[in-house]
């Protein structure tokens, strides 16, 4: 079925020849706009080919995207019109299509011509690990050479600004001056223009004194309409008037200023302004919130003429700006190092034959355009490609930076007046989050406010276009541009948008951040949800809300807000998965109504640092499964640290925390008690590290340690060392990774297929490493650590796999794009770092430098007022940057939002908000004052929330909640989950790291390794040793290997079979008991013990694969077994041996409800084989069943042993499986997370259960 566009969406779909911004809020189908647009461009009347179309996408994996939804387009229109050649020619040219990011769109260019810049044909791109390597070398180069010449300059450079015994945060300086000038088209004027602030400073031209002025200007204007209403209120009959002369000459003081033609005479004007006394006058008819209200205005108005009178007009303007131009040498010294800089990594790649990211763009654009003292000419290449492409679509385009702008441009149409405009740009720049990327909302905003609307326009689409000519071949006149906004959200309930539009209708205003969100920016409900009235919970008001929650730190000793909100976040959590009380979600694939499941939820967060672990960690405590989304925490993987560690140890042994880290791991097999022996043993032989401490306890042959265990990893590292001078990089690794066995033994950890596949990343790492001008384990080591300290991502990798039904823990960041049912703000008291301003060198794209005016003779430092002005700038900036922030984590939601935060002072701080709260009532929006005090995103939410109902569209439940009424809930809602009566805590099990009750006394070999052990070895294995006299000589025995897979087969048949003859069953039954014979009751001689093997083994298959929605009765048991007959999964051998009772005895009883009640959400898992470690010991099984009640683990085991009936049978099954139980639960524990709260054993034999302590 055709889908249904709005009149909207057939605009952004069919309007042609003129530029298009479209605006489009989240959730309003965006992507699926773009692609119908290019369908219809590729396939429709007038159409053109796809490789004529320029489609440039934000990430890699967004250009993947949009490239399959295209061709599954295509396909399914070919699978309706078979004979259509120009379908199968699109699908032909679709390879080939320009639908890619800006970077490799920009490297196609470049390889097609690079002999217009002199570019070696034999380039190659180089990744960010290289590019990071070879600053820090040509940094030190760099620095290096400027010390041995001396200059004067240059030393009191680091004289001013130097601190510490290191230069590195004046190499951060030049690297941050050097990238933030590489982000515009032509750098070299960017360095020109700020140099120009200083070497002739004019404060009618200077654009920092301007952005200061403005910015005064509109705080002030503020402050103007804010007296004006305070008027208002003292001449109210029950105002306090005796203010009144008092405001109203503070009033006229306002418009005196507000006067000042420039910033010299706003700086006069400001530092002569005077207040009046207020009245003391007694007022007994005036309301006291009113005189309150009046006398802090003014109070915050004063405080603010005093914060410009202390800190930006500090004397009168001359005066300033003799520091400006004081401070010219040390402004045109970091300018020169940056260029310098530049000047000498281009040359470095230049001679390695390597070009970067931001290389692609700069050369890019040298093909295509020439700047030539300020007059753009654009190149014949440029003017060939651009008669080459029909249409320039730009995705994201809130993202883009100028230098990106004049590639895109210089490729488009809208330059050449034969051709009509064809840049079609799609975004939404409310979602503009990535400016430490160096993007430029500027750009999108400029647009947005010179386009003419589309909206308003053309209600058919007749209308849509212009000119009668619509193809994209050419026309008489350039047609002008327009905008087309895109309002409806087709993703959140209603509850969820008004809540949005309640919030950012305040805060997010033009004269602050640049974006005015009013009747068109904001969200429309374009989703309408099926009732849902007869599902539980759904109906309740509190449902519908949007939960802001403040979790009260005062009285907490701990002082942990982020583990507060981690354990609130918890409770509300399992309160949305109570069985008794269970929030639903509607389900589009289900096409109906669903109880919410852990995937459903994820925790948001500004940033996971600091954040994540704690979150985690509480939540899985807390008996909620859940995991952070950590790619970008690669090198911090267990499988990868030690490869790491390894390294390390080989490049330089004198290194005792990687040396450490190895002896302990895999590679080394020691033990932290061996670790201790040998480092007290060393302290004799006067030895410092470890390695020559087991050097010399082998050489000395010393009993008090394993002498021989030291010896042999001694030669095996040495072995390794030897081959690294030899080897590359790639194959020593592989030497370790394969030969040692480590990349098997890394499989059957926890997640063992994803613990490879990281492996097999720094392979290919390393790999490209050997393509890279360095060489040598020294420089990749170096090459690994810089990967490290500027955090860069080699791996989509998730270490450890996908999330499975668990809740997420995510930045921000990482959402957007996404969205969830249930969304947790988490944080929404976390400060905003403004350290950048506070710097005592700030740095702005658009402002240039400013700096601290330091005097080296005197010793002092002094804020210049350029520097105040751009530091001012950047905390505006990244004030709105938060804005924007906050709205992407508010419209991830689908269904639930909630925001929580904690706070310390709460009295102090409601104090402030409602503050704000007033001039919300007052004027509607936060004032520019207001908006510059913001500190964190509650100074957003919360004021708004205050308002009150009748200033909200949305519905808003706030909550102020105790850490010890946090406790005490989640305390209560153990018991209740797990269903514990007990009387004292004599009866309930201690609380272990893996469940409710402690692992029993485990055999002396798992706590006193062997050398000679076996490397894996099966749980049956153990169990079986156990009730064995001789378990502990054999237990890890090489000879008695098996291979894993043939053990575990073996054993769960025979277990299954009722085979095992672990004990022999031979104590008298007493009178009450019904003996159960020798063999199990379907055996009647030793000839048929194959039957009885097919048997045990059809009981387990049937279990595997029983629907137990479908188990009702004896008729539907029968029915299943049928099914799976039909279905191949069981033979009719096997089903002929199965006893219908036997499955619909189980299938009714109380373990049988339960996990009929977990297989309705999904939470039953059945033949889960796992391996985990236990000191350094591989312990690998098959679980039969276990499922997931009330974020705790069951596990179920069946058998069919033949046992006594009555409580002698269920002791000696217990007796039997007791260890092997306990096994599961730690290797469940260790693999999931979740704590294990019963471990169960079902006999088919006895037809009951039997919980295991």
């Amino acid at each position: 079925m055709a889908k249904k566009w709005t009149d909207e969406q057939l605009k952004a779909i069919d309007t042609k020849n003129r530029n298009i911004l479209v605006s489009a809020a989240a959730g309003s189908g965006k992507t699926a706009v773009l692609v119908e647009r290019i369908i219809n461009m590729i396939t429709g009347e007038n159409s053109t080919d796809i490789d004529r179309l320029v489609v440039v996408t934000f990430t890699k994996a967004a250009a993947a995207e949009m490239k399959a939804r295209i061709r599954n387009r295509l396909d399914d229109m070919l699978d309706n019109n078979e004979a259509d050649t120009n379908l199968l020619k699109q699908i032909a040219l679709i390879n080939n299509a320009h639908i890619t990011t800006i970077d490799s769109f920009c490297l196609w260019i470049i390889k097609n011509h690079f002999s217009e810049i002199e570019l070696d044909p034999g380039f190659r791109a180089a990744d960010n690990g290289e590019i990071t390597l070879l600053e820090n070398d040509v940094m030190q180069e760099l620095l290096e050479d400027y010390y041995t010449e001396a200059d004067e300059d240059f030393i009191n450079l680091v004289e001013a600004y130097g601190t510490g015994r290191n230069d590195q945060n004046i190499e951060e300086l030049i690297k941050k001056i050097y990238n933030l000038a590489r982000s515009n088209p032509w750098p070299s004027e960017w360095y020109k223009e700020t140099l120009d602030m200083y070497e002739a400073p004019d404060n009618s031209n200077n654009r920092a004194i301007a952005d200061l002025y403005e910015s005064i200007i509109n705080s002030l204007s503020d402050y103007c309409r804010k007296y004006e209403y305070m008027i208002e209120l003292c001449q109210h009959v029950d105002g306090p008037v005796s203010y009144l002369d008092a405001i109203n000459s503070d009033y006229m003081n306002i418009k005196r200023i507000l006067e000042a033609p420039d910033f010299d005479d706003l700086s006069v004007r400001i530092r002569k302004t005077v207040f009046d006394r207020l009245s003391n006058k007694k007022m007994p008819d005036a309301r006291e919130d009113l005189k309150e209200y009046v006398k802090n205005e003014r109070n915050n108005f004063k405080k603010y003429i005093n914060s410009l009178i202390s800190g930006v007009f500090t004397a009168d303007i001359d005066t300033l700006m003799e520091d400006v131009k004081a401070n010219a040498p040390m402004i045109a010294m970091m300018v020169k190092l940056a260029n310098d800089f530049a000047q000498r990594m281009s040359e470095q790649k230049k001679d390695r034959g390597i070009i970067d990211f931001n290389d692609m763009e700069h050369l890019a654009l040298d093909i295509l355009v020439k700047n030539n003292a300020g007059i753009i000419e654009y190149t014949r290449t440029a003017d060939e490609l651009a008669e080459s492409f029909d249409e320039i679509l730009i995705d994201e385009y809130q993202d883009s930076n100028q230098l990106q702008e004049e590639i895109l441009t210089a490729v488009s149409r809208q330059r050449m007046s034969d051709y009509f405009n064809n840049v079609y740009m799609v975004g939404d720049v409310k979602q503009s989050i990535y400016k430490f990327r160096l993007a430029c909302p500027e750009l999108f905003m400029s647009k947005y406010d010179n386009y003419s609307s589309q909206n308003d326009n053309c209600k058919d689409t007749a209308q849509y276009n212009d000119c009668e000519d619509t193809s994209f071949g050419g026309g008489e006149q350039n047609i002008s541009s327009c905008k087309i906004e895109l309002q409806k959200n087709f993703r959140s309930r209603s509850n969820v948008l008004d809540s949005t539009n309640d919030v950012f209708f305040r805060v997010m205003n033009k004269n602050f951040c640049g974006i005015q969100y009013d009747d068109r920016q904001q969200l429309n409900c374009g989703l309408d949800y099926p009732a849902c009235e007869d599902k539980r919970n759904f109906g309740q008001d509190s449902e519908k809300s949007t939960d802001i929650v403040l979790v009260d730190m005062s009285g907490d000793e701990d002082g942990d807000g982020i583990r507060a909100e981690a354990r609130y976040a918890a409770l509300r959590i399992r309160e949305l998965m109570s069985e008794d009380n269970a929030y639903y979600v509607y389900d589009a694939d289900l096409e109906d109504y669903r109880r919410i499941k852990y995937g459903d939820i994820v925790i948001l967060t500004r940033t996971l640092t600091g954040w994540a672990d704690v979150l985690v960690n509480e939540l899985l405590d807390c008996g909620v499964p859940a995991m952070a989304d950590t790619a970008q925490q690669y090198f911090k993987l267990r499988e990868i640290k030690v490869l790491i560690s390894l390294l390390t140890c080989i490049d330089n042994p004198l290194q005792d925390i990687p040396m450490a880290s190895v002896l302990l791991s895999y590679f080394g097999g020691f033990t932290e008690d061996e670790l201790c022996k040998i480092r007290i043993s060393g302290k004799k032989y006067s030895q410092k590290f470890l390695i020559r401490q087991m050097k010399s306890i082998a050489e000395n042959e010393d009993e008090d340690c394993d002498y021989k265990k030291c010896s042999a990893f001694i030669d095996k590292l040495n072995a390794l060392r030897d081959k690294s001078r030899i080897m590359t990089i790639y194959d020593l690794l592989w030497e370790i990774v394969y030969n040692t066995g480590y990349y098997d033994y890394a499989g059957t950890m926890p997640a063992g297929a994803k613990r490879q596949s990281n492996i097999d990343v720094l392979l290919d790492r390393a790999s490209s490493f050997e393509g890279t001008s360095y060489s040598g384990l020294f420089n990749f080591l170096r090459y690994i650590e810089r990967l490290q300290k500027y955090d860069i991502d080699i791996t989509d990798s998730q270490g450890m796999g996908d999330n499975g039904d668990s809740v997420r823990v995510m930045s921000i960041h990482k959402s957007k794009g996404l969205e969830f049912p249930v969304v947790i703000v988490a944080g929404l008291n976390k400060q905003i770092n403004k350290m950048d301003a506070r710097s005592r060198i700030v740095i702005d794209k658009e402002l240039g430098i400013g700096a601290d005016y330091v005097n080296l003779d005197r010793k002092t430092k002094t804020s210049t007022i350029i520097k105040g002005a751009i530091a001012r700038k950047i905390v505006r900036d990244g004030i709105s940057e938060e804005e924007r922030v906050l709205y992407v984590a508010m419209t991830r939601a689908r269904e639930k939002l909630i925001m929580m935060g904690n706070v310390t002072d709460t009295d102090k701080a409601m104090t402030g908000w409602n503050s704000i709260a007033d001039e919300i009532r007052m004027s509607g929006i936060y004032s520019y004052a207001d908006c510059e005090k913001i500190d964190k995103f509650a100074d957003m939410v919360i004021p708004v929330v205050l308002t009150g109902k009748e200033y909200n569209k949305g519905e808003f439940n706030i909550k102020l909640i105790g850490v010890e009424e946090i406790n005490s809930l989640l305390n209560k809602s153990d018991i209740d989950q797990t269903g514990i009566q007990a009387a004292d805590e004599s009866q309930v099990g201690e609380k272990t790291a893996y469940g409710t009750s402690p692992l029993k006394e485990l055999p002396p070999y798992i706590k006193d390794p062997d050398a000679d052990r076996k490397v894996k070895v099966t749980v049956s294995e153990l169990k079986k040793m156990q009730n064995e006299a001789d378990y502990e000589q054999n237990a890890f025995a090489a000879d008695s290997i098996k291979k894993a897979v043939g053990i575990m087969e073996a054993e769960r048949i025979k277990e299954a079979a009722g085979g095992v003859k672990e004990a022999d069953g031979g104590t008298e039954p007493e009178a009450a008991d019904e003996y159960i014979p020798t063999v199990p009751k379907f055996i009647s001689s030793e000839e048929k013990e194959l039957v009885s093997n097919e048997r045990g083994t059809a009981y387990h298959r049937v279990m595997e694969c029983l629907n137990y929605s479908k188990a009702g009765s004896t008729e539907d048991i029968k029915n299943e077994i049928d099914r799976m007959v039909r279905e191949e999964k069981l033979s009719l051998k096997q089903a002929e041996c199965i006893k219908l009772k036997d499955i619909d005895t189980f299938a009714g009883s109380s373990i049988g409800e339960r996990i009929k009640r977990a297989y309705a959400y999904g939470g039953v898992k059945r033949e889960q084989p796992f391996v985990f470690e236990y000191d350094r010991q591989l312990v690998q099984g098959v679980i039969d069943l276990y499922f997931i009640e009330d974020g705790q683990l069951v596990i179920v085991d069946y058998k069919t042993d033949r046992v006594l009936r009555g409580r002698a049978g269920e002791d000696e099954l217990r007796r039997r499986y007791s260890i092997q139980l306990d096994y599961y639960a730690m290797a469940l524990s260790q693999i999931t997370g979740l704590k294990v709260k019963e471990k169960v054993i079902y006999s088919f034999a006895l037809g009951r259960s039997l919980t295991v302590e």
